[in-house]
């Protein structure tokens, strides 16, 4: 709990200081962890057994196929190294320039995100090869053993077979059953089968993967120390990366608002990163992994690709994929082709639909389970969750998308006002800080040329600037 609470605090840390000085922290954040990848890659496939691991990688079980929530996890990792439907993109793409073009960035983005995961898997299962053939090793030399101690007891010509590592998979299966019934019937233990295959397939998922199995494989890498460090350098750098573009749409957001409109950016910032670190602090708990696990399936699988779905029926159909592809025409100066078209009004909306409809109906013909821990028999079984967790996990699953409806309906009984016009807004960008400053002065004041004196100087009230700080105000 110590530990957890300590990159906790780090991370507040770290992200009240992005609003002061952004660039030196996010370069980090993105370039550390390709450093360490580079340095675990060039370690990574020169171990015994990395040809294993990555033999299984790259062997695709088709039958997963049919499985919902694979599904449903693939697109999640999509929408989490893309960023999409978090509403930082929207958050960071404000401060772009009209003209920027948004295509190659998107393009660019898919590319470094598929060479980034699959990189990053090659090292991942190149260490876990090492691991599994090291644990195929030692389950051979302990039923060599076991051999060795019931051998007076075998027929003779059964005692002259010599079993060793090298031809253990030819000689053992045909001295197995002689072997298996007289040690059973002595130690009433069974005899384990030896398997590359079954020992990657035994390999965990999510924080297992990162905490436990990854990690007892560096511990057995020559030199486990420095391996550890670089290898926990790079989660907290990972996490601190994402982080970032998480909290800055959210607080872009906050910041936007009338109600936060005069308070310092960085003095929301710690407001609101201490807020997720005090609720962070229930995964700190005897309970915390499977309350890690509730949040991680309910909260930020479902939601999230709820909300992408109603982005894309939004922008295609609402707003108009016409409309949306003449202000692409405007950016970049050319109108999306028949693919992006296609995309956005079809391909994309039906996938997310078929995924939400098929992993619904999958929870609910197979009721939700967590891994719980058997300390008798030492190991993770299947429990059903409690009544009380499948309500918190229902209010969890309502959070992330019952915004959407809530807000379309009090618009449209005029419950709060829509501004269609930015100049009936009450805008307030009061003493803009150092993390925004930067991007809005190389473009709004190159846009805006207020000179003294002018005949419009009586109207220019909403735009002023001060001390190298953008300012602008339209007031009602």
């Amino acid at each position: 709990m110590g530990a957890y609470v300590k990159l906790r605090v780090a991370s507040v840390l770290i992200s009240v200081a992005l609003a002061f000085e952004p660039a030196v922290v996010v370069y980090f954040t993105a370039l550390f962890p390709y450093c360490i990848l580079i340095i675990f890659f060039g370690r990574a496939v020169t171990l015994k057994g990395a040809g294993a691991g990555l033999k299984h990688m790259f062997t695709p079980d088709m039958s997963k196929l049919l499985d919902p929530t694979v599904w449903m996890d693939a697109a999640c990792q999509v929408f989490y190294s893309l960023g999409l439907a978090f509403g930082s993109l929207i958050a960071f793409a404000s401060y772009n320039p009209m003209k920027n073009n948004c295509r190659r960035d998107a393009l660019f983005m898919c590319v470094i995100t598929v060479f980034t995961a699959t990189f990053a898997t090659i090292d991942i299962f190149a260490v876990l090869g090492f691991k599994a053939v090291a644990n195929y090793e030692k389950c051979i030399d302990r039923n060599i053993n076991i051999l060795q101690n019931i051998l007076p007891d075998l027929p003779e010509h059964t005692q002259r077979i010599d079993v060793n590592l090298d031809n253990y998979e030819d000689v053992w299966p045909g001295i197995l059953e002689k072997i298996q019934e007289l040690y059973e019937n002595k130690t009433h233990h069974e005899i384990k089968h030896c398997s590359v295959e079954d020992e990657l397939s035994q390999a965990a998922e999510g924080t297992g993967l990162a905490f436990i199995v990854f990690t007892q494989a560096i511990v057995e890498l020559p030199g486990s120390n420095f391996w550890s460090v670089c290898f926990f350098m790079m989660l907290l750098a990972l996490g601190l990366g994402s982080q970032f573009g998480t909290m800055e749409g959210v607080i872009t957001n906050l910041f936007d608002m009338k109600v936060f409109a005069r308070v310092r950016k960085e003095i929301l910032t710690g407001c609101v990163c201490l807020s997720s670190l005090l609720i962070g602090l229930i995964f700190c708990t005897g309970a915390g992994e499977y309350w890690l696990g509730m949040f991680d399936t309910f909260a930020g699988s479902m939601g999230l690709i709820v909300i992408a779905f109603f982005e894309c029926i939004v922008i295609s159909y609402v707003y108009g994929h016409k409309k949306f592809s003449a202000d692409i025409e405007k950016m970049i100066g050319e109108w999306p082709g028949w693919y992006w078209q296609a995309t956005w009004r079809f391909i994309s909306p039906l996938t997310i639909f078929t995924i939400v409809v098929a992993s619904v109906y999958h929870r609910i013909t197979n009721p939700p389970t967590y891994p719980a821990w058997n300390a008798e028999l030492g190991i993770s079984e299947k429990i059903e969750y409690p009544g009380w967790a499948m309500f918190v996990c229902l209010l969890l699953l309502m959070a992330g998308f019952l915004p959407i409806p809530i807000v379309y309906l009090m618009r449209r009984l005029q419950c709060i006002r829509f501004d269609s016009n930015i100049h009936e807004a009450s805008i307030k960008r009061v003493e803009t800080t150092i993390s925004t400053q930067g991007m809005i002065k190389g473009e709004e004041l190159e846009e805006y040329h207020d000179s003294p004196g002018g005949e419009d100087d009586e109207e220019d009230n909403g735009l002023t600037v001060q001390g190298g700080k953008f300012r602008m105000e339209v007031i009602d």
